[in-house]
């Protein structure tokens, strides 16, 4: 089973009744712990309901959610060199940094349904 399998069934694991993924992307996140920052590989979803993180880099599951109603701004930067490109949400007053990376899946797609879903824009 690939990566992004068994990173979307770990997701579809913590999905409330009725909710359902809308959108995902293979990133990067900078888990912040005392004065380390640790990077985690994984998946980052767009559901019906809220955002959804998960990793096992560290071997042990971690996951992250945010609520739509959480977020007051969202942000894309994209290097117009390659796919790549980071997406910047301010959840609760806390910059969360989520880094594409590179798969195959666009990101401009996922940003679009982010939209759709949270009911905001993404600056750019």
């Amino acid at each position: 089973m690939k990566t992004n399998e068994k990173e979307l069934r770990a997701i579809s694991l913590t999905l409330e009744a009725g909710e359902h993924i809308r959108s995902y992307m293979g990133c990067t996140y900078d888990l912040k712990q005392s004065s380390q920052k640790i990077s985690l590989h994984g998946m980052l979803a767009v559901t019906s309901e809220r955002i959804i993180f998960y990793s096992c880099t560290m071997g042990t599951p971690w996951v992250k959610f945010i609520n739509y109603h959480h977020i007051s701004l969202a942000k894309l930067d994209k290097d117009l060199s390659d796919s790549r490109g980071n997406i910047t949400l301010i959840n609760q007053g806390v910059n969360e940094v989520f880094t594409h990376l590179p798969s195959g899946d666009c990101i401009e797609g996922f940003v679009a349904v982010l939209e759709q879903e949270a009911g905001i824009s993404c600056e750019n």
